[in-house]
């Protein structure tokens, strides 16, 4: 159990545990992107799935909870590693060339920041209902909370509507490296597949980014109402 306690408290140990956690945590940025898509299918569908999820709140709450550790965990990984490169090497390059690495990679920092950032946006504005009250007690006809009524009052506000693609774009950034080095890291790797888990990166932001912004657009210009 020792060994094992230390194997994780080393650097490759630690990427491990981060490249788990990622991918742990676009999985559910999927599973989160799928169940908002329903909203092009009308309020019933998705208040009435909202509303599943309510009914059962254990599950719900381990979730968020078990949601919530693994992107501290995430944080703290990633913020350790950072500090153990720099530690490594206190005196930057004269000149920094990048030769291979994609715009994705040398940003994800930045991209981490900006994608933290609207995450609490998100909860505080959507889920909360902290930023926007006024959306956040309605009912739709069949008594279920109106999250539908809620999407479509907010995406109607060019400000709001801005934010999220900024966020969109944040997410798609940091998805687009940590899937393809996540898979790396895993040691996933084999000649025939090497293309496959390059293009799973790009791919997988691509339908994140397509699917979210698609849902803002919708509203934005009155094709969802």
């Amino acid at each position: 159990m020792t060994r094992l306690f230390s194997h994780f408290q080393s650097s490759v140990g630690s990427k491990v545990l981060l490249a788990l956690s990622g991918l742990g945590l676009v999985s559910y940025v999927i599973f989160h992107m799928l169940g908002n898509l329903q909203v092009f299918e009308g309020p019933h569908a998705l208040n009435r799935y909202a509303a599943l999820l309510r009914e059962m709140p254990i599950l719900l709450w381990t979730a968020r909870v078990g949601l919530l550790g693994i992107v501290v965990l995430h944080i703290v990984l990633a913020l350790q590693l950072s500090l153990r490169n720099h530690r490594a090497r206190p005196i930057g390059y004269a000149v920094r060339r990048y030769r291979r690495a994609s715009v994705a990679s040398r940003t994800m920092a930045a991209s981490g920041a900006v994608l933290l950032l609207f995450i609490i946006f998100h909860l505080l504005h959507l889920t909360a209902g902290i930023i926007d009250p006024s959306a956040s007690d309605r009912l739709d006809v069949e008594g279920h909370r109106d999250v539908y009524g809620k999407i479509v009052h907010a995406f109607q506000n060019p400000l709001i509507v801005a934010l999220y693609v900024v966020g969109q774009l944040g997410l798609g950034l940091h998805v687009n490296h940590a899937v393809s080095s996540s898979l790396q890291t895993l040691g996933l790797e084999h000649a025939a597949l090497n293309r496959l888990f390059k293009a799973a990166g790009p791919s997988v932001a691509l339908l994140v980014i397509l699917g979210n912004v698609a849902i803002i657009v919708a509203v934005f210009v009155g094709i969802v109402r």
